[in-house]
């Protein structure tokens, strides 16, 4: 770990309180684990994550990414995945930060940077190592918090400085997608924004290739590359998501859910979800807020 990276790591290891720390800076936050976790599913919104210390796991669709410190993960579309932290302990916990990406402030900058769209076929998301220059731009920007008359004008600069780093390095592609410049990617994003918004209804997926101008074939390889995962696939992640996050925080009762989200049968309901969270939904809901309570306690 290069000196940059580990005066960010300090950094970040003295603000950071309890598992998850909302800074004063639009969309930063910073996360601290003590020990692994399970497996927690959520869709990952287009972020840029830097793990500082400890390492992660993420399951999209059929691909398995691991990242440690000093490597940076960048997603350019919302991704249903399941994570889990593989390395962590009270004496060097996981530590990490998060930044939600602003698309329209990331076009700004691909436009004002110039550059080509990325190849075809690529993925949403990738991880790179960290360079010592963006290391040295997010500590600059962190430390506004103790100077915070300064973060109205000096935070969306140093932002656009860490874009910047990406931009240059191995990630640009991705930044470049959240930005438009790949066609066929930006009607897959708006694609995958209709059915979020759509996630209960039913459709076709020769409908969808309609809505983005695709063959069925180039639509459902270029929506699996993008995401990892197929569209059917895709809507049923994130159905299952939604009704987790309803039965976690609403307390709802399992059969409202079911059909809140889109299913017409409670039983299909159940088999789905345990397949995919590993126990069937009244049981997984009373664990998760077992497991809440008991760490803020």
């Amino acid at each position: 770990m290069s000196d940059a990276v580990q005066r960010l790591r300090d950094h970040v290891a003295r603000r950071a309180q309890g598992v998850l720390t909302r800074t004063q800076l639009p969309r930063v936050d910073i996360l601290r684990v003590l020990e692994p976790t399970s497996l927690f599913p959520e869709v990952y919104q287009p972020m840029v994550s830097l793990i500082l210390q400890g390492e992660k796991r993420l399951f999209i669709g059929e691909q398995v990414v691991r990242y440690a410190e000093a490597e940076a993960f960048v997603s350019s579309v919302a991704l249903p995945a399941t994570g889990e932290v593989v390395r962590a302990t009270a004496e060097r916990p996981y530590l990490a930060l998060r930044l939600i990406l602003d698309p329209v402030l990331v076009a700004d900058l691909v436009r004002q940077a110039g550059g080509t769209a990325p190849g075809p076929d690529r993925r949403g998301f990738d991880v790179a190592a960290a360079t010592d220059r963006l290391a040295d731009a997010w500590l600059r920007m962190l430390s506004l918090e103790d100077h915070r008359d300064e973060i109205p004008v000096m935070a969306p600069l140093l932002e656009r400085e860490i874009l910047f780093r990406l931009l240059c390095g191995p990630q640009g592609g991705l930044l470049r997608q959240v930005a438009g410049l790949d066609r066929d990617f930006a009607r897959i994003r708006a694609t995958v924004d209709w059915m979020r918004s759509h996630a209960a209804e039913r459709f076709r997926v020769d409908h969808l290739a309609d809505r983005a101008g695709m063959s069925v074939s180039v639509f459902h390889r270029r929506f699996k590359a993008s995401t990892g995962l197929s569209p059917l696939r895709y809507q049923k992640h994130l159905r299952l998501y939604e009704a987790r996050r309803m039965l976690l925080a609403e307390r709802s009762e399992v059969a409202p859910v079911a059909f809140a989200v889109g299913y017409e049968s409670v039983s299909q309901f159940t088999r789905e979800y345990t397949r995919l969270f590993g126990a069937p939904p009244a049981r997984d809901s009373r664990s998760l807020r077992t497991a809440a309570t008991a760490a803020l306690a």
